[in-house]
């Protein structure tokens, strides 16, 4: 069964689920000597900041920890943190998914400074590509898991992603640049300035990610700009534009890699993004305050993938797949007080989201070149309200509801949260949610199996912990996690169309600590025990069980070490050639030396793979081995 909506030639991929640190601070100032590394911060999934503890565990990734890790690419500091899996079949030039506690990559929604960048139009059922995020843009990420329609509406299935870009302020700057022994280099620029009470900030990035494994090759540029200010005395604005141009190259998917692949025919896309937002804050009065948002993205991916001769499973024709999509979103929310200290708040909001998209490819079946081609356009309205609040000793707890109205049908959504501030000393909460996922257009349109007539997919979630902190030296969370998702859109060979019929349970528990060790030394760990139940049999490119260490040492000088050990377990993997293979288990041990002068420079070297471990996301596909990055950075 597959259950991100394609026949089974998208039998690929593996999941490097891992862990990494995340400093408490979203500013890009260095991490103080006892900053956690790893930190739950409660965030995302809320119009109510102030029920922040009701959300359960979330996870940040702040630019002071981006900037110590210096990660070589976005799937690499994601494949580092609790309950995130990654799949990058093909290695730079294949395309990465994101997987949150087991569950398919589109069942998660991503924002990258507002815009919402799940793609509709692609053969991945609407997931996003993280190979087309450069590292140098990251400034701070935040994930949350469970189902989150009540806030997000569609797509927020498994949970959210946000990522604020980085850019500097008025009169700052900088310049970095990175050189890997696999050939690979990064280098970005970006520039502050001022214009009355508007900050504005330009950003380039450019990146090519070697040649570590054969075949595989990925080259990315972006170019961004933000502009910022104050309208008067209460209303804060900021607008972000956003273009990146990718090129990847790869052996297919399925085709067993440059190890087992039958034809040495590789795989090339071209794609393009572009996209903005605009965000508007109003401080009203002392209990109402507004937000509007308004988004705008494009996306264009230009796919040929040649054939795939029958080996164990059977063979996949050659095809094209040129898609566009478009997304428009618009959104006002308004948050109450209901009343003085202690009261309730409300928050209330509307939105609209308008989507088109087309797919301009062809299919190769030997005697005869078909057209693959299908055009769609889909509106929603959607109305949502949250209410929520602190009352007695210690408790909080917030419920919301949201209706998505798409095409003549409302979807309803809900959520209900209660959390305490002293729990045997520490913080617990209880969180049940329901979510959905529009079909994708791809699904949707596709005229050799697409189906009309599909209906959502949906989820049911819950999840409950309790975290503490002991003397400012250790720290110890557990949750535990269920969710099932139904209604699954799977393809169906009797009658050669996607149909929902699928089901998936994913259960488990979560388990990190932190010891201080001293002002200078900080050790943080994760486990994360998973069962994933298919009625369709085991899903594929993800492990159940997966854990591991962050070190990080940071003394009052210039110099400062993270280092970070992950265990995979093992996973079921597949490709044509070989069929079903399972890779075994294995650890990944990574690290980061960085000198920061006081004069603004900064310079590291980082280790990946250093034990030079062997495994693969697919059948024929190796990893990447051993790789020493040098890199610098000028900041004035």
């Amino acid at each position: 069964m597959n259950h991100s909506e394609l026949p089974p030639r998208r039998l690929v991929g593996a999941a490097i689920l891992a862990f990494a640190c995340a400093n408490a601070w979203a500013q890009a100032e260095p991490l103080e000597e006892n900053d956690p590394v790893l930190e739950e911060v409660q965030v995302l999934g809320t119009w109510l900041p102030v029920t922040r503890v009701a959300e359960g565990q979330q996870t940040r990734v702040a630019t002071a920890m981006l900037q110590r890790s210096q990660p070589v690419d976005p799937e690499q500091m994601l494949a580092r943190l609790p309950g995130v899996s990654v799949s990058r079949a093909g290695g730079s030039g294949g395309v990465s998914e994101v997987f949150l506690r087991g569950a398919e990559s589109n069942f998660t929604a991503v924002l990258v400074d507002g815009m919402r960048l799940n793609d509709s139009a692609n053969t991945r059922g609407g997931g996003f590509d993280f190979s087309t995020l450069a590292s140098l843009e990251l400034g701070q990420v935040d994930i949350a898991t469970g189902a989150m329609s009540a806030t997000y509406g569609s797509d927020a299935m498994a949970g959210v992603i946000q990522v604020e870009t980085r850019f500097p302020g008025a009169g700052e700057g900088w310049a970095a640049g990175e050189w890997g022994t696999d050939h690979g280099w990064r280098a970005g620029a970006a520039l502050g300035g001022a214009v009355g009470d508007t900050t504005i900030a330009v950003r380039a990035t450019g990146e090519d990610a070697g040649d570590a494994i054969e075949g595989a090759s990925l080259e990315l540029t972006t170019l961004s700009a933000k502009l910022d200010g104050r309208l008067g005395d209460a209303t804060d604005w900021r607008l972000v534009l956003r273009a990146a141009d990718r090129q990847r190259i790869s052996y297919p998917e399925v085709s067993g890699g440059p190890e087992y692949a039958v034809l040495p025919d590789l795989e090339y896309a071209d794609g393009q993004s572009l996209g903005g937002s605009l965000l508007v804050d109003t401080e009203h009065s002392d209990r109402w305050s507004s937000e509007w948002l308004a988004s705008w993205s494009q996306i264009e991916d230009d796919i040929a993938t040649p054939a795939v001769p029958p080996g164990v499973l059977d063979g996949q024709p050659a095809y094209t797949s040129d898609t566009h999509y478009r997304r428009g979103e618009l959104r006002w929310v308004n948050r109450l007080a209901l009343g003085d200290a202690g009261a309730p708040d409300l928050a209330l909001g509307v939105g609209f989201i308008d989507e088109d998209g087309y797919d301009a490819g062809t299919i190769d079946l030997g005697f005869a070149v078909l057209p693959n081609s299908w055009t769609l356009d889909r509106q929603t309205a959607s109305a949502f309200a949250e209410l929520g609040g602190r009352w007695g000793s210690g408790w909080v707890a917030n419920a919301a509801v949201r209706g998505d109205h798409t095409e003549g049908d409302t979807r309803v959504s809900g959520k209900v949260g209660l959390g305490h501030e002293n729990v045997a000393g520490g913080q617990a909460w209880l969180r049940a949610a329901s979510g959905f996922k529009l079909p994708s257009f791809f699904a949707l349109g596709n005229p050799l199996y697409g189906n009309p007539d599909l209906e959502p997919e949906t989820v049911r979630s819950i999840e409950a912990g309790w975290e503490r902190d002991f003397a400012d030296r250790f720290s110890l969370g557990l949750a535990a996690f269920a969710s099932r998702y139904e209604d699954l859109v799977d393809f169906d060979f009797e009658n050669f169309t996607n149909v929902n019929r699928g089901k998936v349970d994913i259960s488990g528990v979560e388990l990190r600590g932190g010891w201080q060790v001293s002002n200078d030394w900080r050790l943080d760990a994760d486990w994360v025990l998973a069962d994933i139940d298919s009625e369709d049999g085991p899903l594929r490119r993800r492990p159940e069980d997966t854990g591991g260490l962050g070190l990080t040492w940071s003394p009052d000088g210039p110099w400062s070490l993270f280092a970070s050990a992950r265990y995979v377990g093992e996973r079921l993997i597949t490709s044509i050639p070989t069929g079903d293979v399972t890779d075994p288990a294995y650890w990944l041990l990574d690290g980061t030396l960085r000198y920061r002068a006081a004069g603004g420079w900064s310079a590291w070297a980082a280790l990946d793979n250093a034990f030079d471990e062997d495994w693969q996301d697919a059948p024929g596909f190796p990893a990447p081995g051993r790789r020493l990055r040098l890199g610098v950075e000028l900041g004035f």
